[in-house]
């Protein structure tokens, strides 16, 4: 019995000759290698982020299901009424409530306390004495490793600032890449793409189109018709950057601000001029990729819903 050990713990998939043809093609295009240290990182975890069933049990009947820990409410954050100092380690915390394909509402209803593994020295939660307060009543559920004032990993705080792509690591019916241009904080649902090196608007596309849905579900991660993009398939994704072609990354920027309009002012009315516009960025990358009216009409077969 031969076993290739390349293919161990990896999935197997059996495909046509047209759908080879068409990823092959895809794969040759690649010229832009994101850094899996420097480029992208996994959103926060924290294993107590709020009250659940097992540590109710544990905590007794003076607290309430999904009562905050380390995430907290908008309501919770007021009321604990933090001075200047504390806030500073409060971080705007954003959910599926606010990221969408393309953008991200700036307006969250989550917060975190953004303690990182500096915080397992107990001496200097000792500066942010409400939050000490509010911790101290968790101490019984607490897990993380840096329990029980750090979060269990904070990451590095440089994913959260400013300009990125948020990227949902479980996908139904197809990817869902957000620009952002804001801090905003993400848990371990989501992987940050953060580069300096590539247009992140451009990038922004080419990871929703079509193009790139069709690629990462023949050779990504899928659970059944569901898309599970981790750390390995983003690397992985055949990205080509068009630094030289100007035009062609205004043209794909301007519609992409285009986007980013209509769906943070929730102009629903223009649901089919998204779609057109959508539309306009798959055929710019189908030519940018060199596929052909067959190759094409391979992907639209497979019909993506656009949320």
């Amino acid at each position: 019995l031969m076993i290739n050990e390349n293919l161990i713990d990896n999935t197997i998939v059996f495909l046509d000759n047209d759908i080879k043809s068409i990823l092959n093609k895809i794969e040759e295009k690649k010229n832009f290698l994101l850094d899996e240290k420097e480029e992208i990182a996994q959103g926060i975890v924290t294993p107590n982020d709020s009250v659940n069933k097992k540590s109710l049990e544990i905590l007794g009947k003076n607290y309430k299901l999904n009562d905050g820990i380390f995430n907290l409410t908008t309501k919770e954050l007021e009321y604990f009424n933090l001075n200047q100092n504390e806030l500073e380690i409060i971080k705007p915390l954003y959910t599926s409530n606010e990221i969408n394909r393309y953008c991200t509402h700036k307006e969250n209803s989550k917060w975190i306390i953004y303690t990182d593994s500096s915080f397992k020295n107990e001496d200097k939660i000792n500066d942010y004495p409400n939050i000490k307060y509010h911790l101290d009543k968790f101490k019984k559920v607490i897990s993380s490793e840096n329990k029980p004032y750090g979060l269990h990993r904070a990451r590095n705080e440089y994913f959260f600032k400013g300009n990125k792509i948020l990227s949902l690591r479980k996908c139904v019916n197809r990817p869902l890449f957000s620009y952002v241009d804001f801090d905003s904080y993400v848990n371990q649902a989501y992987y940050v793409i953060k580069s300096n090196r590539i247009n992140l608007k451009y990038l922004t596309a080419l990871l929703n189109s079509n193009l790139i849905a069709f690629w990462l579900k023949y050779k990504g991660k899928m659970q059944g018709n569901n898309f599970q993009v981790d750390k390995e398939p983003l690397l992985n994704i055949p990205i080509l950057y068009i630094e030289n072609n100007p035009l062609i990354l205004n043209e794909i920027n301007t519609i992409v601000d285009k986007i980013i309009f209509l769906k943070v002012n929730e102009i629903t009315d223009n649901k089919n001029y998204l779609i057109e516009l959508e539309e306009k960025l798959n055929k710019i990358f189908y030519k940018l990729y060199d596929l052909s009216n067959d190759d094409i009409e391979i992907i639209r077969e497979v019909k993506f819903e656009y949320p």
